[in-house]
């Protein structure tokens, strides 16, 4: 573990690196503006982008939160035949008759856990971009027995495979691959 005089240290040495890529880009972006044909500088300075969006004193940058700025509004209508979306209210037997079969396969499991990631995985709900080997180390087993614990949800909860899956095609084509395999073994 580093001490926090390192720590300090490299603060500093990150800090003073990106002053000094800020005053480049400051620089840059100054140059750029002079270069526009007055009309065009006109309309940058009219949109507010006639200064550097860096963070700090006096650049132009919005302080908080860049959502909250004017420059992020869109005060443009909704195009003709637009309509807001109607919304649906979920079929609640549909609903508690998944929630059921869900709660029920990860009360089964001996390692809940690694359901919990593998559901992740295959609905993509909070899915971190780990991989099936990542997960595989993580809890100790194969990456074919993350597979296929994913492949078990899938039937179970008559989900299509995530992409983070093979298809249900190649997964037969890889089964019949390796099936020849075997029978040209012995």
């Amino acid at each position: 573990m580093m001490s926090a005089p390192a720590d300090s240290a490299l603060d500093q040495a990150y800090e003073v690196r990106q002053r000094s890529r800020d005053e480049d880009y400051r620089q840059a972006y100054a140059d750029w503006i002079e270069s526009l044909p007055p009309e065009e500088r006109r309309r940058v300075e009219e949109l507010g982008l006639d200064r550097p969006s860096v963070p700090g004193a006096g650049t132009g940058a919005p302080s908080g939160d860049m959502a909250d700025s004017p420059r992020a509004s869109c005060d443009a209508p909704d195009p003709p035949g637009f309509d807001e979306p109607e919304l649906i209210e979920p079929d609640a037997e549909r609903l508690h008759d998944l929630l059921r079969r869900l709660v029920g396969e990860l009360i089964g499991q001996d390692n809940a856990r690694l359901s919990l990631e593998c559901l992740a995985l295959v609905t993509g709900l909070a899915y971190c971009g780990d991989s099936m080997t990542d997960i595989a180390k993580r809890h100790g087993v194969t990456r074919a027995a993350v597979s296929k614990r994913c492949v078990e949800l899938t039937r179970a909860l008559n989900l299509k495979p995530s992409r983070a899956m093979r298809s249900l095609k190649a997964r037969q084509s890889y089964r019949r691959a390796r099936l020849q395999h075997l029978e040209s073994q012995s």
